[in-house]
């Protein structure tokens, strides 16, 4: 724990504090404002959890090291394509946990009907309970069903499977899957391609590392 002297001398060093003074600090800290400012408000959702995703954002940085805008850019559309398929992945499994207690609903729906009879057989007329423990015992199970297929965390599965056309929400995760993917390593493999070349030419820039590729697939 922390105590009152450690939380003074805190309070000191924060008020003496100025920010970062040498270029690359100043660097990283612009880079971390349009980070935040522009990137990831377009990339992390409201619901979800923007630390986590400065955590990625930070640990991709770091393995990758990029130079330059270009690599950056690269960098910072690897993070985006990581992010977005832990999201689709995240997004199936609610929409999985959706449709199985839908059906548990139904399933249970039908059994609470089965204990009750309608005194008259016509629509609108009153109905008593032929077994009140197992009425009660089914109806409790159907509320927590309830409670499951529509609860707050697996919206947006329920987001998915409304955006689907004709039920084929299954199908259009695994083509919005493979749609990542493919940017995914896209992004991996030019981002590494430039940074072989920038290794193999040090004194060459990246847009000399660009031309240099190119002119050697002629």
């Amino acid at each position: 724990m922390t105590s009152e002297k450690q939380k003074a001398a805190n309070q000191a060093n924060a008020r003496h504090s100025t920010g970062p003074k040498t270029p690359e600090g100043k660097a990283v800290v612009r880079l971390n404002a349009c980070r935040h400012g522009l990137f990831a408000r377009d990339v992390v959702l409201p619901s979800e959890d923007p630390d986590a995703f400065e955590a990625l954002w930070n640990q991709v940085r770091a393995n990758v090291s990029p130079v330059g805008p270009i690599e950056q850019f690269l960098m910072d559309s690897l993070v985006n394509a990581m992010w977005r398929l832990g999201r689709l992945h995240r997004a199936e499994t609610a929409l999985l946990h959706s449709r199985i207690h839908e059906l548990k609903a139904n399933r249970l729906t039908s059994q609470v009907r089965s204990y009750k009879e309608s005194m008259v057989d016509l629509p609108g007329f009153p109905t008593r309970i032929t077994d009140k423990a197992a009425h009660a015992e089914a109806s409790e199970a159907l509320e927590r069903a309830k409670y499951e297929r529509d609860r707050d965390e697996i919206l947006l599965g329920r987001a998915l499977d409304a955006d689907a056309k004709e039920g084929d929400a299954f199908a259009k995760v695994a083509r919005y899957e493979r749609s990542l993917e493919r940017s995914l390593y896209l992004a991996l493999a030019e981002l590494s391609r430039l940074q072989a070349k920038r290794r193999d030419h040090p004194s060459a820039s990246i847009s000399d590392a660009i031309t240099l590729d190119v002119e050697g697939t002629e």
